[in-house]
């Protein structure tokens, strides 16, 4: 009776967290409007830069043959650069036809070697340019999922060195942390902490746009949040996303209660009797959901998203 008691004041103390979040911050998400262009390296803190862009219409490779323009501009994944006296370390690296011209940007700002490439997982928007970087001889470290996950696609530039919930590179007198908190996007999702700056850089974990839950790569909609929850206990006050602009802690908490409130309404629906195929359509998730009260209805990844809808609604409903 005592833990019966304990754990329905532990639930009620979350639940009152996540309203006192969704209280603070607006629950539509603000999205960043991306303008078409080419990359650009972007000041974080001393020592840190982000390489974006470039910034195409339709995907993050463009326009191409049989492909479906959303009418927005799009990104590849966020490449993080860490100065350090020894060289350089980065966190992702794009496309492979992408790579000189992530490597440009990074010279506008240091012409010291690259030394370690770290992946935040296997996509390959965020590491197929990992292959070319491999070439130059560059160490590439990933957790021991992202190298199964690129493994089992056949994806050229795996990760040379792995851990398993934790590592750590020094270089130059500079740490620089990975870590796994659990599954979310993919089932390797790896937060890269530089903590002498306060900042993280968390892949696709948090993105400007929806949420994308990669099942054949083992993600997961229910311990997204829970890894996400995990993220926030870290001390750092500045984000690096996979893809957007800078966030900072609040944002992500905000982030976290949309993805709930989605969660929330997918399990009510489920709960219903609402069947999967009242999901048929894009724009039938879209009216199900509400996701233009969380600012999600056409972001950058709601297509992507919605290409798991059926084992999105499978999961939650496994879970009642």
């Amino acid at each position: 009776m005592r833990r019966t008691l304990v754990l329905a004041t532990l639930a009620a103390v979350a639940g009152l967290t996540a309203v006192v979040a969704s209280q603070q911050s607006p629950l539509k998400q603000d999205l960043e409007i991306l303008v078409r262009g080419p990359a650009r390296i972007d000041k974080v803190k001393d020592g840190l830069y982000v390489v974006r862009g470039p910034f195409v219409p339709c995907g993050t490779r463009g326009c191409r043959p049989g492909g479906a323009d959303d009418g927005l501009i799009h990104e590849a994944g966020d490449v993080a650069v860490r100065v350090t006296p020894a060289g350089l370390i980065l966190v992702d690296d794009k496309y492979p036809e992408f790579v000189p011209e992530v490597l440009a940007r990074v010279r506008d700002v240091s012409t010291l070697p690259v030394k370690y490439l770290l992946n935040s997982h296997h996509h390959g928007d965020h590491a197929s340019g990992n292959a070319p970087i491999r070439e130059m001889g560059i160490d590439i470290i990933g957790h021991r999922n992202i190298r199964e996950n690129f493994l089992r696609i056949k994806q050229p530039g795996e990760p040379n060195i792995t851990f398993a919930d934790q590592g750590a590179v020094y270089l130059g007198g500079v740490e620089v942390q990975m870590f796994w908190l659990g599954r979310g996007h993919t089932n390797g999702d790896t937060v890269i902490y530089f903590p002498d700056l306060k900042t993280v850089h968390t892949g696709d974990l948090v993105i400007d746009g929806m949420p994308v839950i990669d099942y054949a790569g083992g993600g997961s909609a229910l311990e997204f949040v829970k890894t996400i929850d995990n993220l926030l206990k870290m001390d750092f006050d500045t984000m690096i996303q996979g893809h957007g602009k800078i966030m900072n802690k609040d944002e992500v908490s905000a982030y976290r209660v949309r993805f709930e409130e989605m969660n929330r309404r997918m399990r009510e629906l489920v709960g219903r009797g609402v069947p999967k195929q009242a999901f048929g359509t894009l724009d039938g998730a879209r009216a199900q959901l509400k996701l233009a009260d969380l600012g999600w209805d056409n972001t950058v990844s709601t297509t992507a998203w919605y290409g798991s809808i059926n084992r999105y609604y499978d999961e939650i409903a496994s879970a009642r």
